[in-house]
């Protein structure tokens, strides 16, 4: 699963905005969102299924922008 998270100039943490299952759309989303507005900033997260003692999520940041 591929999640999407924005974060807004001033905002102290990124909100979720999507998830997908397919790596493009997910791209796609980020992209028009950047171009309506290029003051937020994005990151895309792969997440494998697994979780840390913690029990948090574990993911992996596949891009930025």
């Amino acid at each position: 699963m591929f999640n999407v998270f924005v974060k807004k100039q001033g905002q102290y943490s990124p909100d979720m905005v999507g998830e997908f299952s397919n790596i493009n759309d997910a791209v796609a989303l980020a992209t028009s969102l950047k171009e309506k507005d290029e003051t937020i900033s994005y990151t895309i997260e792969e997440t494998s299924g697994h979780f840390d003692s913690y029990g948090e999520p574990i993911s992996t940041v596949v891009r930025r922008g």
